[in-house]
């Protein structure tokens, strides 16, 4: 048998093609008998909509929109995590008939009338994804947005927890933190878990501003290094920003981990290839689920749990 089709179900539901179609689209008008009737013959048959048909019919384009904000025109490329992004995405497509339509742009200006099934978005500010809900009717967020706009995003808060305090376990007691763009929520959540272990332990917090890049982060470092030489720990909200930190240590003879122990966040391929202890996040697999949710019109906000992966950069834990 090839693909089950409308009709399949319908003559297994014993009900007219209109009434599965119906009961398929969440329209109302179907008796709660019929409806459960479609919904069994749907799950016998293995039946899934055919998303570009339903397209056609419905006049929207059999297309889903993954909307990046980053100022660097090769950010795709220089980024290894939009690459996360990209393949969770491409592989929660498959099979389904969808074309995926990448948008990376500065900032988004003016309105945005959307004419796809919707978009997937990341690095995108609260404000800026409410205009493209109104636009598209369903956006999900890669990171905490406007309260009406569905997202998926890692415990950022605990990550932070996380990395701070395996610092302070390491006996580190002078940590910096470098966060990330104060308009992306990860960025923010990321460094104020960090900075409350910081405080709770009694200790003065050293904050570092950073945007997510390996140039600003080096930078950063070398500042941090003149003003806070005594620093012995540094928790980088984003792995990039790790590698410029590390970068910076290194060209100034700061060996790592014996005098400062450095943790990131991602756990993507910067981290392994570097040794670098990381908070892991699962990048793919959040990116396929706020696909799956803007072609099954989902709404939702998924806090997915975080976990610290420990490697050379922070060394062993020693006595305080």
């Amino acid at each position: 048998m090839g693909r089950p089709t409308l009709e399949d179900v319908a003559r297994l539901a014993g009900v007219s093609r209109s009434t599965v179609s119906r009961v398929i689209n969440r329209q109302p008008g179907v008796a709660p008998s019929h409806r459960r009737l479609v919904q069994e013959a749907v799950v016998e048959l293995g039946y899934r909509p055919h998303l570009a048909a339903r397209a056609l019919a419905s006049g929207r384009a059999d297309t889903l929109d993954l909307i990046i904000l980053d100022d660097d025109p090769d950010a795709l490329s220089a980024n290894p995590h939009y690459a996360r992004v990209l393949a969770g995405t491409v592989k929660a497509l498959a099979g389904n008939d969808i074309r995926l339509q990448i948008h990376v742009l500065p900032t988004l200006v003016g309105s945005w009338a959307g004419t796809g099934f919707g978009a997937v978005l990341v690095n995108v500010p609260p404000e800026s994804a409410q205009r493209l809900r109104r636009g598209y009717g369903w956006v999900v967020s890669m990171g905490r947005s406007a309260p009406r706009v569905s997202s998926i995003e890692p415990d950022n808060a605990e990550g932070g927890r996380l990395a701070v305090d395996h610092l302070y376990r390491a006996g580190r007691r002078r940590i910096a933190v470098i966060d990330g763009p104060e308009s992306n929520p990860c960025a923010v959540q990321r460094r104020e878990g960090g900075l409350r272990v910081i405080r709770e332990a009694g200790l003065e917090p050293v904050l570092v501003r950073g945007d997510f890049t390996f140039a600003t982060a080096e930078r950063r470092t070398r500042e941090l290094m003149i003003e806070h030489p005594d620093i012995d720990g540094i928790f980088a909200c984003c792995d990039m920003t790790a590698a410029g930190a590390r970068q910076a240590l290194s060209a100034a003879g700061r060996r790592i981990p014996d005098d400062v122990a450095l943790v990131g966040f991602d756990d993507g391929i910067v981290a392994l290839s570097s040794g670098l202890t990381s908070v892991r996040q699962t990048v793919e697999d959040n990116a396929g689920l706020a696909a799956r949710m803007v072609l099954a019109r989902e709404g939702s906000r998924v806090v997915v749990p975080v976990s610290l992966t420990v490697r050379e950069s922070s060394g062993h834990h020693r006595d305080a």
